[in-house]
């Protein structure tokens, strides 16, 4: 049994294999988006196959599986298995085939079947049995199946952390750091992400609440920055109570506001936790696209 990059002939029998799977994926055979779709990946080589027999292109298909990746982020599109061949180490394969291609620090992402649904606790024991866990609800997809996201972690875990814009200014805080190195170095406020939170999202407004007593609103997403192995995903975010912050300093070793421009000075200084920080605060200024 082999992977193998699809090819403009397997259409037809990437179609046939859909057209098993519109029950619980929606329409897919007669939607063009879906088409489209599946003609972008085969074009950018991100379409992958398990042929009967490792046959040519356009062979019946096992099964067949959508990727995109903009490293640290990977995402399963979409991953199907022909009836007859499930239970017979397809999804499996193309699965540890995508795996392949990550390179950690990162985080792969899917969508699958919310807890609600029992005829996805299969497709839910699968994932779970490469690592993933189930993250935030998802959308109702094109069948109005409730789905939910699932994550896997390649590297250290990963933190989420906030831009928190106050007029001006934003706030950087010193943790209290368990390498030397670190210590008296201005970080962004959040922490390491809990797989018990809802979501990031509810990571982030957790670890404020616990280091300032704050409650938050979220503007937007800045992006995804990798320091050491790790990726930190950052938002801007604005704090809902202008009072003064109540700082545990059992956690916290020193909170300030800054300019981008006196952040920029400590980052000449050498006195930032690391270059996203400097590179999050500037996308944060930057407006949104």
């Amino acid at each position: 049994m082999r992977v193998q990059i699809a090819q403009l002939q397997d259409i037809p029998a990437w179609l046939a294999l859909a057209a098993e799977v519109e029950a619980q994926f929606g329409p897919l055979v007669d939607n063009p988006g879906f088409v489209r779709a599946l003609e972008k990946n085969i074009a950018r080589e991100t379409a992958f196959c398990v042929r009967e027999d490792d046959g040519p292109p356009g062979a019946p298909l096992m099964g067949g599986l959508l990727f995109s990746q903009c490293p640290p982020q990977y995402e399963i599109d979409w991953l199907a298995v022909a009836r007859r061949w499930q239970r017979c180490g397809v999804g499996s394969a193309l699965v540890g085939h995508v795996f392949a291609l990550v390179e950690p620090p990162g985080e792969m992402v899917l969508l699958t079947f919310a807890e609600s649904v029992p005829e996805g606790e299969a497709a839910r024991r699968f994932y779970a049995t490469f690592g993933f866990r189930p993250a935030e609800p998802g959308p109702r997809n094109s069948a109005n199946i409730p789905t939910q996201v699932f994550r896997r972690t390649f590297g250290h875990t990963p933190t989420v952390r906030a831009v928190i814009q106050r007029g001006d200014r934003v706030l950087l805080t010193q943790h209290h750091y368990l390498n030397p190195e670190n210590h008296g170095k201005w970080s962004l406020p959040g922490g390491r992400v809990d797989p018990d939170d809802d979501s990031r999202q509810a990571t982030l407004r957790r670890e404020l609440r616990e280091e300032f007593g704050a409650e938050i609103d979220i503007v937007r997403f800045l992006g995804t920055f990798t320091h050491r192995m790790r990726p930190h995903h950052i938002y801007l975010a604005r704090l809902r109570d202008n009072g003064p912050l109540r700082i545990d300093t059992s956690e916290i070793a020193a909170a300030e506001w800054f300019t981008a421009g006196e952040a920029q000075a400590l980052g000449a200084e050498g006195r930032l936790f690391a270059p996203f920080i400097l590179e999050a605060v500037l996308a944060a200024q930057a407006p949104p696209p």
